[in-house]
């Protein structure tokens, strides 16, 4: 990224403050006592708002917090006052705050408070109609910056060379810790990421996290950092200092340096879209800074946003080279994905083709969105106004999902993720809950619990139903999760499992669900990780990892298309890797039902961890003699033993259950035997739970459905004698003394009811002999 810069000089006095309204107009206010107006462009628009008696030191649009824009203004004055200005420039009221100068007015991001700071050393919280609050500090010198927390409860303070965090409820703890090593000129708290900058005389910049502990030192610059100021969606920072303004990453590193006849940059403002900035220069100019040259990638196109109302699409396999011009609005969003490229101006959407560019779908928006997230079937945007959207590649809105206590502003893009039939977001109040939603209708289907703050979620592409979508999640300790979205058990809790710990950065492939992460300096491909959920025991054996020190610390994965895997350092370049070629040939052979094809690749590579992924797949999918051969050539052979004995079952729900009972859920293996067409198989249901000791819930089904009550009572029986113990449970006790069993009444029984249930499959009876309803005869 680079940035488009133009000067302008109206003020005749040093520049002190800027701010952008709602609608995208530039106010600025200067030691000339005047305000003036501008257009996104650049452009003074008529003349000068209006004149204050005294000097301004900062300016404050009121938020936008509903579907109305605002239409007034503070200023804060070196005469200790701060006020109240309407769009027209008429002042609406005047409040005393400090002795001294105001330094500094800001806005709660919810417009419901105004925090101030002074001369005098004291930060003030007042009401939105100027009433005092509280004073929140008293530091005995000059507070040169302070900011709002993402919620709200909390303001940063400068003091000195320090940073200190003070909560606006006086119960809760402070946090200060050592900043810089010269006095803190300027601070910003960012809502979407929830980390803090700040700049110093010590001329350098540095990137913290919400607990003070430090993410990025900055080298020394030529000069004192005077502004600095978060994008609104987080990914990126602007630095000012004397004649040099920096675009930085959220993680420290510079995208671009520009060199500005601006004097020193005392203050910067971005617009609400995050795709240009405005500064407040010391030599009486008005800067105005473009976010250009973002580029986009997916497989063999790449785009790039050329200037605000051009992008180059271009497609290296084909070597095809197309310039898109926008001369209405200009461009604020762009998303690349699955064949399809989203272009969002202020005022329109363009959803194109990739393989016909020529006739775009155009619709209306209410507002330019923060960011924009493809799947196979649609996409989705957040905006101000909207919130969360789902719209159609042809252009129509399918959904606006809501749920209880939803906030839009503090919805960052980790936090969201959009498959083809479903959609998950962390729950913006609390974080500890994702929300599981319909992506056709945007009903909220289920919601994930989990025991910490969940910090990014992601959810599997390739999928052949929707019982097979999975959910990765890392929390803020970053441990990395799995969790399987549908199941069919009665209770619809979600299965959620460990698979790593430490995790910095995560990405599921775009076309199998292989996912790959880095972790304690190691890359990671997880190559079927809802094994999770099949066989736990093979999950070390369906990854692999090689050493990921060349990437360093701090890497982030960009993308995982096809083969390729992008990644940014933390220096800002860019490497690439990729993974092995044989794992998406058997995701296509699995997926086409191409079992045989399958096996044959998988002895031709002679690869354990092809064979482990063919062996999950293959029991995810039902696919038993399959997965004999895959987990033979494992040298499983429990397991082999097992599968033989699923395949000799005469039922179909006998095999579904057993395969129920493989994946570690008995309740649902009983379910299917319950449910079975008349008869429902309740002996079997009662053996397989006997089968695991589970004897209260077998006698349960017996007492229940009045059968098989002999059965229970005669292997409990057996158990008993066998480790030499006497029977304790009161139920059992109760029924040994009504019930009379005969073992060959008992065994006769099992022969009947196999017999009855090989009839009922039409497998001509006999098979499933000798297998679990067998065990425990004498």
């Amino acid at each position: 990224m680079r940035l488009d810069v133009k000067v302008k000089q109206e003020h005749t006095e040093i520049v002190a403050a800027v701010a952008w309204s709602p609608d995208c107009q530039l106010f600025s206010c200067g030691d000339d006592k005047v305000i003036c107006k501008w257009g996104p462009d650049g452009e003074k628009l008529g003349a000068n708002i209006t004149t204050i008696t005294n000097f301004i030191t900062s300016l404050a649009w009121f938020p936008s917090t509903g579907k109305q824009a605002p239409d007034s203004f503070a200023i804060s004055c070196t005469d200790g006052t701060f006020r109240f200005i309407a769009r027209s420039g008429r002042e609406e009221k005047k409040v005393s705050g400090h002795e001294g100068a105001v330094i500094l007015i800001k806005w709660s991001h919810d417009g419901a408070a105004i925090l101030t700071a002074g001369e005098d050393g004291d930060v003030k919280i007042w009401s939105k109609s100027g009433n005092l609050r509280s004073c929140l500090a008293s530091i005995g010198q000059s507070v040169f910056c302070a900011c709002w927390g993402p919620d709200d409860d909390q303001v940063i303070i400068a003091n000195g060379k320090t940073l200190m965090i003070k909560t606006v409820q006086a119960n809760k703890k402070n946090l200060q810790w050592n900043a810089h090593d010269g006095i803190v000129l300027c601070v910003d708290w960012n809502v979407a990421n929830g980390n803090v900058i700040s700049g110093g005389e010590d001329c350098t910049y540095k990137v913290w996290d919400s607990f003070g502990r430090q993410l990025y030192s900055s080298r020394p610059m030529e000069h004192v950092v005077t502004s600095i100021s978060w994008s609104p969606n987080g990914e990126c920072f602007a630095v000012g200092s004397y004649n040099i303004l920096r675009l930085c990453d959220k993680t420290g590193w510079t995208h671009c340096r520009e060199r500005v006849q601006s004097g020193s940059i005392m203050n910067i403002a971005w617009t609400s879209d995050g795709t240009q900035f405005a500064c407040a220069g010391g030599n009486n100019s008005v800067v105005f800074a473009q976010v250009v040259d973002r580029k986009f990638e997916w497989k063999n196109t790449e785009v790039i946003l050329l200037e605000p109302r051009k992008i180059r699409v271009q497609d290296v396999a084909n070597e095809t080279l197309e310039d898109l011009e926008f001369s209405r609005d200009r461009v604020v969003e762009i998303g690349l994905g699955f064949d399809y490229l989203v272009v969002t101006t202020t005022s329109q959407c363009f959803v194109y083709s990739l393989s016909n560019l020529n006739t775009p779908i155009i619709f209306d928006i209410k507002a330019p969105p923060h960011f924009i997230h493809l799947c196979r079937r649609h996409f989705l945007t957040l905006d101000q106004i909207s919130g969360l959207c789902i719209i159609s590649f042809e252009g129509r809105i399918l959904c606006s999902p809501k749920f209880p206590g939803m906030r839009s502003e503090y919805i960052t893009r980790d936090m969201v993720s959009l498959s083809a039939d479903t959609m998950v977001v962390v729950d913006s109040t609390d974080a500890k809950i994702v929300q599981i939603i319909d992506s056709s209708t945007g009903r909220v289907l289920n919601k994930l619990t989990h025991g910490c703050e969940v910090a990014s979620v992601s959810l599997n592409q390739h999928c052949l139903g929707i019982q097979e979508r999975l959910l990765v999640f890392v929390d803020r300790n970053r441990d990395f999760f799995i969790a399987t979205l549908y199941s069919n058990n009665a209770t619809n809790n979600i299965s959620t499992m460990k698979l790593h710990a430490h995790v910095e950065s995560f990405a599921f492939n775009d076309e199998t669900n292989v996912l790959v992460g880095l972790a304690d300096g190691r890359l990671t491909f997880w190559y079927h990780p809802d094994v999770a959920f099949v066989d736990r025991e093979l999950l070390p054996s369906t990854s692999v990892s090689s050493d990921a020190t060349e990437f360093g610390r701090g890497a982030q994965i960009l993308s995982y298309t096809g083969n390729r895997i992008t990644l940014r350092k933390m220096d800002g370049s860019v490497l690439f890797t990729a993974s092995k070629p044989d794992i998406p040939l058997l995701y296509e052979l699995t997926r086409a039902n191409k079992w045989d094809e399958a096996t044959r690749l998988c002895r031709h590579q002679k690869n354990s961890c092809l064979w482990a992924t063919l062996a999950s797949m293959s029991l995810g999918r039902k696919q038993l003699e399959t997965a004999e051969i895959a987990l033979a050539e494992l040298n499983e052979v429990t397991k082999v033993e097992y599968v033989q004995y699923i395949r000799s079952i005469p039922s179909e729900e006998g095999r579904q259950a057993e395969l129920a009972l493989f994946r570690r859920l008995p309740e649902e293996a009983e379910r299917i035997l319950l449910q079975a067409a008349t008869p429902p198989l309740v002996y079997r249901a009662i053996k397989m739970n006997l089968n695991i000791f589970r004897w209260g819930r077998a006698l349960d089904l017996a007492i229940k459905y009045k059968t098989h009550m002999d059965t229970v009572l005669g292997y409990r029986q057996k158990y008993l004698s066998d480790f030499q113990r006497e029977e304790s449970n009161a139920k059992f006790l109760q029924y040994f003394k009504q019930v009379n069993f005969d073992w060959n009444e008992i065994l006769a029984n099992e022969e009947s009811e196999l017999e009855e249930e090989s009839k009922r499959s039409g497998a001509g009876g006999g098979a499933g002999r000798g297998g679990r309803f067998s065990e425990g005869r004498k």
